[in-house]
């Protein structure tokens, strides 16, 4: 097993809103020997309802068993697939750490919640001979404040995107809202609740990183604040993700553009710039940099010309 230098975070959550990039980025960082990547969301520590609102009061424990052995252990999707906490534990596993979860509770809140997290995933990292684990709920963020309290050496990455992007995403999914207006307000909702997380850390605990910037116009930059931040070396593996699969290519980046017919594009548009306008005279910290458009020439960034004459939003002349 890879040894985690002292300064490494542990574990690491990647969050935002839904849609922005969270998978690919966990994805990165799961690619490094110290990181096992928990694929799918586990949701119960960040969701409504879950351990945030279980510490706080704000829910009991019998309705949070309840969500734990219902809705999180399998998630029903129109396109079929469930998934859910059954992918990663098995039932008796499951029912032995909820047990002891449930009797530990009361004479330990946090430590008790630090253990159910840790008894359903450190395993995952152990079998695969990683010391921690990277996971990629989207309301990871708007949870940051209480998963901080139960992991002190923990940092979380916010992924941030393009609003119009997810919106379009967001349709696409058959569980996904029935219009882009509906999208673009969704996106909002997500990135109000993340912002108000966010706002708890400090620089040392979260690290904003927007999607474009990852995979086009400051790909190296942002690649070494990455690992800066999570305290952990560059290494072959996670340099060859980065180079292989963090591409434009694969960023669905710009989709609104190239998706949408011109009147969709103008209607997406204004209701964008209403977001955003809002957003930003609420102090919304993300707003300033989803307002801005990349700096650098596509020259200077190393992308190929025909990607910004296809999608010229990316890019500020």
């Amino acid at each position: 097993m890879a040894e985690l230098p002292a300064s490494a975070a542990d574990p690491v959550f990647v969050g935002g809103t839904g849609r922005s990039g969270t998978h690919a980025a966990a994805q990165l960082v799961g690619s490094h020997s110290c990181y096992r990547y928990i694929n799918g969301e586990v949701r119960f520590h960040a969701d409504n309802g879950g351990l945030g609102d279980l510490l706080a009061g704000r829910v009991g424990m019998k309705r949070f068993l309840a969500r734990m052995r219902g809705h999180w252990w399998r998630r029903e999707r129109p396109e079929g697939r469930e998934p859910g906490l059954h992918e990663i534990v098995e039932p008796e596993d499951f029912e032995r750490v909820l047990g002891e979860f449930e009797r530990s509770f009361e004479s330990d809140r946090v430590g008790a919640a630090t253990r159910l997290t840790r008894a359903l995933l450190d395993p995952l990292a152990a079998r695969a001979g990683k010391p921690s684990w990277v996971e990629q709920s989207a309301r990871s963020i708007a949870g940051a404040p209480h998963l901080a309290t139960m992991f002190p050496r923990a940092r979380f990455i916010h992924m941030v995107r393009d609003g119009r992007d997810v919106a379009c995403s967001l349709a696409s999914l058959p569980h996904g809202p029935d219009s882009l207006m509906a999208g673009i307000a969704r996106w909002e909702r997500q990135l109000r609740a993340a912002d108000a997380g966010a706002r708890e850390m400090g620089p040392d605990r979260l690290l904003q990183v927007p999607l474009e910037e990852l995979v086009i116009t400051k790909r190296e930059p942002t690649y070494d604040r990455i690992l800066e931040f999570l305290g952990v070396e560059d290494e072959p593996e996670i340099r060859s993700h980065f180079e292989n699969r963090m591409v434009s290519s694969n960023a669905n980046l710009a989709r609104w553009e190239l998706d949408l017919s011109e009147s969709e594009q103008r209607e997406l548009a204004r209701a964008y710039a209403r977001a955003l306008e809002g957003l930003s005279r609420d102090g919304v910290r993300s707003a300033e940099v989803l307002s801005e458009r990349a700096e650098l020439s596509p020259e200077e960034a190393g992308v190929d010309p025909s990607l910004t004459r296809r999608i010229p939003s990316l890019f500020r002349r």
